[in-house]
C-alpha cells in the first residue's frame, strides 16, 4: 500500500510515521508526508497514491476540503482521518473516508484502519491475469518475458543488474549510497550517482512501456521496485522451504535448477544466494537418496546426475553414482561412469579414490 501523510504539525507526523513503520505485517512504502495540502495536491498530480492519512484541522486548508480535491485528483484513492475532535466524525464518513482515527492514534485502532483499508481495496482492485506478470528467469541463465512472452531487451548492462538488484531486494527499499557501492564500487561517488540515476530513469522507462504503472519508489533516497514478477527463484525456494520432499517436489527441484542463480552474470552481491540456494537444494537432494524408500529408480539416478553437475569434483557423490549403477546392474554405464571419474579427478591430478577403485573392480569381475 502507497502511503501519503497530509498534517501541519510536524510531530503528529513523525509519530504516524514510526507507528506505521513498525507494523511489518501490512505491505506499506510511505511515498511523501507534508504539512501543507498544496504539497500533497501537487504531489497527486505525477504520483499514485492508495491511502492519505489526512488531519482534518489544518491552517491552510480545512481536511474535508482536501479530501474531495484529493478524491477529484484520483478517484481510487482512500482517506483515513486523523484528528484530535471528534465532532468532525459525521462529515468524514460524508466524503466517504474508509476510517476516522482520534488523536493520539492507538496501534490497535490504526491495524484495524488499514485492515479496512487493505480488504476495500482489494475488493475494488480486480484481479490481475497471470499471465499479464512478468517472468523472471535466473536459474543458470537470465531472462525477463514480458507480458507477451518476449524476452525483454535491455539499455545497458548496468540498467540489467540494477533490475534484477532491486527485484531481489524489492522487499525492502534500498538507500542509494547502498546500491551505488554493491554495483560502481570503483567509481568516484559523484559519477557513480550520475550512473545510477540514469540507470533508474532508463529502466523506469523500460517498464513503463510494458505497462507497468509507477514501477520504481523513491523515498528519501530509498529505492524500491513495485512490480509483480514470477520466477524460477521464488518457486525454488517454496520447494527447498517445504517440510517434507517426495518425488513430486524432488521432480520439480530438477525441473527447475537448470544451473545456479544467475550463474552467467557473476554479480558479486549475488554470490551468496547463489551458494545458499545451491547448498540448499544439494542437501535436499542427498536427504532424498538416503531416506527415501521409493522404487523410482529413474528418479534417483537424475538427482544423483544433478548432484555431481552441482558438485562435479565430489568424490562421495561419485561414489554415490557408480553405486547405484552398480546395484542396478548396468555393466555399460558402470564402464562409462568410472572413465569419466578418472577423467575428471585427472583434471586436477588426483587419482582414483581406493573406495570407488575397489567397487568398480570387484563388481566387473563378477560380471
Amino acid at each position: 500500500m502507497n502511503i501519503i501523510i497530509v498534517d501541519d504539525e510536524k510531530m503528529a507526523i513523525d509519530v504516524l510515521r514510526i507507528k506505521l513503520t513498525r507494523l511489518t505485517q501490512f505491505q506499506i512504502t510511505i511515498k511523501g508526508a507534508f504539512t501543507n495540502a498544496a504539497d500533497a495536491l501537487a504531489f497527486l498530480e505525477k504520483e499514485s497514491v492508495d491511502i492519505v492519512f489526512l488531519d482534518i484541522e489544518m491552517i491552510d486548508m480545512h481536511g474535508l476540503q482536501v479530501a474531495k480535491q484529493l478524491v477529484i485528483k484520483q478517484p481510487s484513492l482512500q482517506i483515513i482521518f486523523v484528528t484530535a475532535h471528534a465532532q468532525f466524525a459525521v462529515d468524514a464518513f460524508e466524503v466517504e473516508a474508509t476510517d476516522y482515527l482520534l488523536k493520539p492514534v492507538h496501534e490497535k485502532r490504526l491495524i484495524k484502519a488499514l485492515t479496512k483499508a487493505q480488504q476495500r481495496w482489494q475488493v475494488e482492485t480486480p484481479i490481475e491475469n497471470k499471465e499479464n506478470l512478468l517472468y523472471a528467469h535466473t536459474l543458470g541463465s537470465f531472462y525477463l518475458l514480458d507480458a507477451q512472452h518476449e524476452v525483454m531487451k535491455w539499455r545497458t548492462r548496468k540498467v540489467k543488474e540494477l533490475f534484477l538488484y532491486l527485484w531481489f531486494h524489492q522487499k525492502r527499499p534500498m538507500l542509494n549510497v547502498v546500491i551505488i557501492e554493491d554495483l560502481w564500487p570503483d567509481l568516484e561517488f559523484d559519477k557513480a550517482a550520475s550512473n545510477l540515476h540514469t540507470s533508474i530513469y532508463q529502466l523506469r522507462k523500460l517498464l513503463k512501456e510494458n505497462g507497468i504503472k509507477d514501477p520504481i519508489q523513491l523515498v528519501n533516497y530509498h529505492y524500491q521496485l513495485n512490480v509483480d514478477i514470477e520466477s524460477d527463484y521464488e518457486e525454488l525456494n517454496q520447494i527447498l522451504e517445504q517440510e517434507n520432499h517426495d518425488e513430486t517436489p524432488i521432480q520439480q527441484l530438477l525441473n527447475c535448477y537448470e544451473g545456479d542463480f544467475l550463474a552467467e552474470e557473476e554479480y558479486l552481491w549475488a554470490i551468496q544466494v547463489q551458494l545458499r540456494l545451491k547448498q540448499g537444494a544439494m542437501h535436499v537432494l542427498e536427504m532424498y537418496i538416503e531416506n527415501s524408500l521409493s522404487t523410482n529408480s529413474l528418479l534417483k539416478l537424475n538427482c544423483l546426475q544433478k548432484l555431481l553437475e552441482l558438485d562435479e569434483f565430489n568424490e562421495k557423490y561419485m561414489f554415490l553414482l557408480l553405486e547405484f549403477l552398480i546395484q542396478q546392474n548396468k555393466k555399460q554405464d558402470c564402464v562409462n561412469c568410472y572413465e569419466h571419474i578418472q577423467e575428471k579427478l585427472a583434471e586436477i591430478s588426483v587419482s582414483v579414490p581406493e573406495k570407488i577403485h575397489k567397487i568398480y573392480n570387484e563388481y566387473m569381475a563378477k560380471v
